[in-house]
C-alpha cells in the first residue's frame, strides 16, 4: 500500500462526506450542498503542507442501492477470503456501471487500494440500507474507519457505536463543521493505526500541523498588531484649510480606514487557506452592512457610554501617575487626580457627540494640516474588537463551512485593565511616543486572546 495514506470517503447521500473531505484536507473548493446527490463522481483531493503531500482522500457518490448490491454479492456461495474477489466481480460485471453507477464509482477506488472512511448521521436511527452498506464495505477487506457525524440535535451514539465496531477497525464521533484542531488531529492519528506503514506519515503530518498552526498564530498576531497601529495613526492631508477641504479629507480618511480593514481581512483569509470564503466586510454581519466608520453602532463593538467614561477616566489616571513618578512624587498625586478627572470628562464628552458630527470623532491635529488620527476613545476598542473577532472566526473555522461569517465579539467582554491599556497604547501612537516595550505588550496580548479562542459554533448544513 502507498506510504501516503489514501482513503475513500463513503456513505449514504447527504451525511457529511464532502464536509469531512473539506475539513481534513483544508480545501474549501470541495463542493458542499444540502441537496442530495451533489457528488456524482469520485474526486480525489490531496492534503499538502509546505508542498509535501501527506494524505489523499477520494470524495465519492453516496450509496443508492446498497441492498440490491449486497443481494448480488450474496447470490453466490463463497468463503470470507473470497469476498474481495466477489466485489471485484461485481465491478467487472457488464451492465453494472449503468445499473449501479454510484456503487461502482465508490467501490472502484477502494478495490484499487484505498482505505475507507465511512460517514453516518449519528442523529438518525440505523436502517436496513445502513447495515447493507457496512456489510459491503466489510467485504472489500480494506482498512476502514467509521465516522459518526451528529447532524441533528440529539445523538444515537450508543446505538451506532456497538454496531459500527463490528464492521470497522476504528469508530469516532466527529462533526466536520465544528471540529476543533485537537479533534481533527485525533481523527488523523486514528487513521495512522488502520494500516501498516501509515503511522509514520500520519505522525509527521500531525507534527507539521501543530508547528504550522503555531506559526500561523504568531503571523496573525503580528499582522493584527501592525494593522491596529496603522489604523490608530492614519491621517489624511488637507488640501484646503476650509470646511470643504476638511470634509474631503475626512471622506478620504474614512475610505482609507475602510480599505485597510478589507486588506487586513484578505490577508488573514490567505493565511488560513480560506480561498473561497467571502470577506466578512462583504456580507451581512449581525450589525447589518455598517462600515468601520459608522459610529452609530460603535457601542456594539466598543463600550457603552457609562463604560467608556470609566475606562477613559482610568486611562487618564494611569497617564497622570506616570507624570507623578517622573517628578518623584512632588506633585502630591495631583497628576493622577487631574488625569482621572480629565479622562472621565473626555470620555463623557466624546460619548455625547452625535455620531455623524465629524468634529466629534475626526478632528484636526494641532498642526491643522491633517484630518485624523481618529480621536474618539471608542475607536481603538472598535478596531481591535472587529479585527480580533474576524481573526478568531478564521482561526477556528472549518474549511467545510459555507455560511456567512457572523461576528459576536465586543470590547465590553475584556477586562477593564485591557481596555485601559488599549486606550493608552492608542494615545502613545497618536503622539508618536510608541516604544518597543509597548509593541511587545500589544503583540503578547493579541497572542493571548487568540490562544484562548476555542469557542467555535456549528451549523447543520452539510453534504
Amino acid at each position: 500500500m502507498d506510504k501516503i495514506p489514501h482513503l475513500s470517503v463513503v456513505g449514504h447521500p447527504n451525511k457529511g462526506k464532502s464536509s469531512l473531505v473539506a475539513t481534513l484536507t483544508e480545501n474549501d473548493s470541495v463542493r458542499i450542498s444540502v441537496e442530495s446527490g451533489t457528488t456524482i463522481q469520485a474526486d480525489s483531493f490531496e492534503f499538502q503542507v509546505e508542498g509535501a503531500v501527506y494524505l489523499r482522500l477520494t470524495d465519492t457518490p453516496g450509496f443508492q442501492r446498497s441492498r440490491q448490491v449486497l443481494a448480488w454479492l450474496q447470490s453466490a456461495p463463497d468463503a470470507d477470503a473470497d469476498r474481495p474477489a466477489r466485489v471485484r466481480a461485481f465491478l467487472a460485471e457488464p451492465g453494472h456501471a449503468e445499473r449501479f453507477p454510484d456503487e461502482v464509482a465508490l467501490l472502484a477506488p477502494i478495490m484499487a487500494g484505498s482505505g475507507i472512511l465511512y460517514v453516518v448521521d449519528a442523529s438518525q436511527p440505523v436502517t436496513a440500507a445502513d447495515e447493507a452498506e457496512m456489510t459491503i464495505l466489510q467485504w472489500t477487506g480494506q482498512p476502514r474507519m467509521a465516522v459518526m457525524n451528529p447532524m441533528g440535535v440529539a445523538t444515537l451514539q450508543s446505538v451506532w457505536q456497538p454496531l459500527l465496531s463490528g464492521f470497522f477497525q476504528q469508530v469516532l464521533l466527529f462533526n466536520p463543521l465544528t471540529a476543533t484542531p485537537a479533534q481533527r488531529l485525533a481523527l488523523l492519528r486514528s487513521l495512522g493505526d488502520l494500516a501498516p506503514g501509515w503511522q509514520k506519515p500520519v505522525a509527521a503530518l500531525c507534527e507539521r500541523l501543530v508547528l504550522r498552526d503555531h506559526q500561523r498564530l504568531e503571523a496573525m498576531a503580528h499582522s493584527l498588531a501592525r494593522y491596529w497601529i496603522e489604523q490608530m495613526a492614519r491621517r489624511e492631508p488637507l488640501t484646503l484649510l476650509d470646511q470643504q477641504g476638511f470634509n474631503r479629507a475626512g471622506d478620504k480618511l474614512r475610505q482609507k480606514l475602510d480599505d485597510a480593514e478589507t486588506a487586513f481581512c484578505r490577508e488573514l483569509l490567505a493565511l488560513w487557506g480560506h480561498r473561497q470564503a467571502s470577506l466578512a466586510r462583504e456580507v451581512e454581519w449581525e450589525l447589518g452592512d455598517d462600515k468601520l466608520m459608522n459610529t452609530e453602532t460603535w457601542y456594539l463593538w466598543g463600550l457603552k457610554q457609562k463604560q467608556l467614561v470609566l475606562v477613559s477616566g482610568a486611562a487618564g489616571a494611569a497617564t497622570g501617575l506616570v507624570v507623578d513618578l517622573g517628578v518623584g512624587g512632588t506633585s502630591m498625586m495631583l497628576g493622577a487626580v487631574s488625569g482621572g478627572v480629565l479622562g472621565s470628562l473626555g470620555g463623557w464628552w466624546a460619548s455625547q457627540q452625535l455620531p455623524g458630527k465629524r468634529l466629534g470623532w475626526l478632528p484636526l491635529t494641532r498642526q491643522k494640516q491633517f484630518a485624523g488620527p481618529v480621536q474618539h476613545p471608542n475607536f481603538p476598542l472598535v478596531v481591535m474588537a472587529r479585527a480580533l473577532a474576524f481573526a478568531r472566526q478564521l482561526q477556528w473555522r472549518s474549511h467545510a463551512r459555507r455560511e456567512q461569517l457572523a461576528l459576536q465579539s465586543s470590547a465590553a467582554h475584556w477586562r477593564q485593565s485591557e481596555q485601559v491599556n488599549l486606550l493608552q497604547w492608542a494615545g502613545a501612537i497618536r503622539k508618536d511616543r510608541w516604544k518597543p516595550a509597548q509593541q511587545d505588550a500589544l503583540s503578547g496580548w493579541i497572542v493571548e486572546k487568540l490562544s484562548a479562542a476555542d469557542d467555535n459554533s456549528g451549523a447543520n448544513n452539510q453534504d
